[in-house]
């Protein structure tokens, strides 16, 4: 075992399930890329706002929010080390907002990653607008989890990875080959390519060359790709090239996939043919954790 020297992986702790199921996601990546673990929990400030109503917090209650938050990354640090017995797990435990929080602690992490659902506590832990302020806005990339991890281990299924052309797309693929690879699974490069319904050529359909069309959006996975694949001989790849709206397919592919890996040009929506939206929709509905990636700034 090595000692973990890198950029922890950090998640979001509130105390509930989902927080919990993104623990263990967190740690089972943590050990595969060989980092550490770090279990972050905020709890309020005295001066606070609750449903957008100023208020002051008693101090004593304070103290007991912030016992109670160590006492759930102390329940969170005995369950994933029940899991993975060598893994390191380091703590943050400040007052403040939690999407502040993780979105500063991103600064130095590997990855963040959040429960797609959380308690909705006093704090307003792991709500989706904190869930979408940390994606929006960390200078890491945030993985949201949906549902519990795989009970199989290993877990073989492949990563996908969507693609549009862009430079967004590029940062995406990146992370994408190296999880591969530091996951030993293989990796769907998916491209959705708009039809005659989505530019409006019904009336002309007929005179389109689609077979040149759809070999012409190949070539943007192949663009993609250039280069970057033979800096990862193990990772097998698959490419994708399908007509179809973006989100529909992108989520068609990871019902059969661990992880969904898309790219955001970090001002809170995803470039070119996946747009916010499309990000949102993943977020909100993929059956597999969905990472989102920054592009370089």
């Amino acid at each position: 075992m090595s000692e973990h020297a890198g950029p922890p992986v950090v998640v979001g702790i509130d105390g509930s399930r989902a927080a919990l199921d993104a623990a263990r996601w967190a740690a089972g990546t943590a050990v595969r890329i060989d980092a550490p673990l770090l279990l972050a929990h905020t709890y309020p400030d005295e001066a606070t706002f609750y449903n957008g109503t100023a208020m002051m917090i008693d101090a004593q209650f304070i103290q007991e929010l912030r016992e109670d938050g160590n006492a759930m990354l102390d329940a969170t640090t005995a369950a994933v080390l029940q899991d993975h017995p060598g893994l390191a797990v380091e703590r943050d435990v400040r007052s403040g907002t939690a999407a502040s929080h993780l979105i500063e602690l991103s600064r130095a992490a590997r990855v963040v990653a959040l429960g797609a659902q959380g308690a909705g506590a006093v704090t307003d832990y792991l709500l989706g607008s904190t869930v979408l302020r940390t994606v929006n806005h960390a200078h890491s990339p945030v993985a949201v989890v949906r549902g519990a991890p795989a009970t199989a281990s290993p877990d073989t299924r492949p990563i996908v990875v969507g693609v549009d052309g862009s430079q967004v797309s590029e940062k995406a693929v990146e992370e994408a080959f190296a999880l591969a690879s530091a996951f030993g699974v293989g990796l769907d490069v998916v491209h959705a390519w708009s039809g005659e319904k989505q530019h409006g050529l019904a009336h002309a359909s007929k005179y389109v060359d689609w077979a040149a069309y759809e070999e012409g959006e190949k070539a943007v996975v192949s663009e993609c790709l250039a280069g970057i694949r033979d800096e990862y001989p193990d990772v097998p790849v698959n490419e994708v090239t399908t007509q179809g709206v973006s989100a529909d397919v992108l989520l068609r592919h990871a019902t059969t996939a661990q992880l969904l890996v898309v790219g955001s040009h970090g001002r809170g929506k995803v470039m070119g043919a996946l747009l916010g939206s499309v990000s949102q929709n993943l977020v909100h509905h993929a059956p597999c954790p969905v990472l989102v990636c920054r592009a370089r700034q």
